[in-house]
């Protein structure tokens, strides 16, 4: 496997470039989107297959996952489904980063 950088673009609203990096970063722990999407509990496996979770008290979801860096966002999460909000996310990273070698 290659070992490939990756540098920023500027424009990444409305996430902030810190929140973009963290979120690399949480990801490339991870392994990569869905198994994040595991962890953040925006995914889940039942009998063996992946689901969307949903969320009906956004507010715990937001108190439990929007922490840190994230928290700032509190405000733009407007979803039960805390899946669309972090591809959301995901879509900017990806239209952000340029692969160096």
């Amino acid at each position: 496997m290659q070992n490939l950088k990756h540098k920023m673009q500027d424009d990444t609203f409305p996430f902030t470039r810190e929140q973009l990096e963290r979120f690399r970063r949480e990801m490339d722990e991870a392994g990569d989107f869905d198994n994040l999407m595991i962890e953040k509990k925006a995914l889940v496996h039942r009998k063996g297959t992946r689901y969307v979770a949903k969320y009906f008290n956004s507010e715990f979801y937001k108190e439990k996952y929007l922490t840190g860096v994230y928290e700032p966002l509190r405000e733009m999460y407007d979803t039960e489904y805390p899946y669309s909000f972090w591809s959301d996310m995901y879509e900017i990273l990806q239209a952000s980063e340029k692969e160096i070698e």
